[in-house]
Parts: C-alpha cells; sequence; structure tokens
C-alpha cells in the first residue's frame, strides 16, 4: 500500500461506523461507547489513518494543564494491517499537529514496559523513555501486613493551603504527577487549578512531614486514586488508615489505586491485599 494512498485525518461523528467496522481485537471497546463525547470535547482529539474508507489505525490525545501537556493515546490497528508502518505514520501526524498548538510544549505517552511494538512505534515517532510506573489497586485490605499502624492523618480542606502543600513539595520518588488513572503528567502548577483541589482529598501527617493526595477516578470501575510522592508507604504510621478511611467514605469505589515508583514497589512486604498490573513506561519529549 503506498504512502499517498493514505489518508491521516482527525475524525468527526460520521466516521463511527468505520471505527465499528475496525478489528482490533479489543471486546467492548470503550472508545465506542464515548465516542461522541471525544469527538465533541475540546481537550482531546481523535485520530485516523483510513485507506480509501476502511479506518487502519487510530489515535489521540488529550489535553491537561491549561493545554500545556498533551497525553497521547488510544492507540488502535486493525489486526489485518498490523507491523506495516501505518500507527506510526499517525502518530507522526498527531505530533506535527500538536507542533501548531503554541500553547502545548510536552507530549507523552503511557505503555506497558512489555508492549514492545507500542513502544518501537513510539520511539520511532521521536518519543524517549521515562519514569516507569507500577499500579496496584488495593482490594483486600483485611490482608495488609507488615506496615507501620497509626492515627489517621489530619485533612486539609482550605484550597489555598492544598495548594501550598504541592507547591512546596522538595522531592518526588515517582518522577511524576499520577493527575489520573493511566495518566502520570510532568509535575507542574498548573495542573492544581481550583476545580481539580476541590476534586481533591488531602491528608496530612499530624508533623507535616508527608502528605497524601486521594482523588476519585473512574476508569471503567471508580477508585480512590491515591497520590503519594515517597517510597516509604509502609514505614509511615496512619498512612494505610488514611487511604481506607478515604474509601470508607466513598463506598461506590472498588478500591484504592496507588501509583508506586520502582522501589516502592519493592518495598512492599506481601502483593496479595493488591490487584497488580504490569508496569508500565512514560514516554515523553517537551515541544518547548
Amino acid at each position: 500500500m503506498l504512502p499517498q494512498m493514505l489518508q491521516p485525518r482527525k475524525l468527526t461523528i460520521n466516521d463511527l461506523p468505520s471505527l465499528q467496522k475496525m478489528d482490533t481485537g479489543i471486546e467492548d471497546d470503550y472508545i465506542l461507547r464515548i465516542f461522541d463525547k471525544l469527538i465533541e470535547s475540546p481537550a482531546q482529539e481523535l485520530y485516523g489513518l483510513f485507506h480509501n474508507h476502511q479506518l487502519l489505525s487510530l489515535a489521540g490525545y488529550s489535553l491537561f494543564g491549561k493545554d500545556q501537556f498533551a497525553m497521547i493515546g488510544r492507540l488502535r490497528s486493525d489486526q489485518n494491517h498490523r507491523s506495516k508502518g501505518f500507527a506510526t505514520l499517525l502518530l507522526q501526524k498527531v505530533i506535527k499537529d500538536l507542533y501548531k498548538r503554541p500553547s502545548v510544549k510536552w507530549v507523552g505517552a503511557n505503555t506497558h514496559v512489555h508492549n514492545l511494538s507500542a513502544r518501537r512505534t513510539l520511539e520511532k515517532s521521536g518519543l524517549t523513555d521515562g519514569p516507569i510506573s507500577y499500579y496496584l489497586t488495593l482490594t483486600a485490605p483485611e490482608k495488609l501486613s507488615g506496615h507501620t499502624q497509626g492515627n489517621r492523618w489530619i485533612e486539609v480542606h482550605e484550597l489555598p493551603e492544598k495548594r501550598r502543600y504541592l507547591l512546596e513539595l522538595s522531592q518526588n520518588a515517582l518522577g511524576l504527577f499520577p493527575y489520573e488513572c493511566y495518566y502520570p503528567l510532568p509535575y507542574d502548577a498548573s495542573l492544581f487549578s481550583e476545580e481539580y483541589l476541590k476534586a481533591s482529598n488531602l491528608y496530612v501527617k499530624s508533623d507535616g512531614s508527608r502528605f497524601v493526595l486521594i482523588n476519585n477516578d473512574q476508569k471503567k470501575y471508580n477508585y480512590s486514586h491515591v497520590k503519594y510522592f515517597w517510597n516509604d508507604h509502609y514505614n509511615q504510621p496512619g498512612f494505610f488508615e488514611t487511604v481506607l478511611h478515604h474509601w470508607k467514605e466513598n463506598p461506590d469505589n472498588i478500591g484504592c489505586w496507588i501509583d508506586f515508583s520502582p522501589q516502592g514497589y519493592r518495598n512492599i512486604p506481601d502483593l496479595t491485599p493488591y490487584h497488580v498490573q504490569e508496569p508500565w513506561i512514560l514516554y515523553n519529549f517537551e515541544l518547548r
């Protein structure tokens, strides 16, 4: 198939039938359920690579932090047209368009460490590998062991105080800011908007040396999404009591999603209480 016969472009609402015909091998693909919302959203774009009217590959991006950070995702290819460079061709179009947006200064993409084909595609598109994260969901707290028990941490309610704690963070073992589940971004003040802070619960240890930020997030299921920027989860008295208190206060959540650095993951004495995903790696580059 000659390159000049291929058409990469943004999708419109009229492209839904083409997406429905695409053989991705994914059962119950959530993109089909929210396609209209993605097309209508000013902070998201979907792109497709077409041959005639057949959709061969899909990609998109979401904007965060006053449109400064673009996270590429929703990568899909028709099973009959993989390993032909089509996904790379489409990503190059996406990135070219991002260059044209003056507000965007960073582009990232998150994939499994062991997804070598996706990693090659990202590397060919100009992105470089960055931090590795482990996504664990605490679902069986009764099996927790090896942690230091203590009093629940103090909740901070005032937005300026929440922002102060986030801005004064002097070290970050994660090397990123887990803005949402599956969406790690650079740790940047532009992400700490009033709306985001209102939706966040921030708890501070009594001596002020540690804090944890927790949001309710939905990625098919509802989670208490825990953002903790040190590797000493099991050594800090009251950490797990605080996290579990948030879950108890939000019973619709199926568990506590916690982002761990590689060292934090190695520090876990027993994985039995968790649902464990394969590790993820963040690819990124700065446009400006």
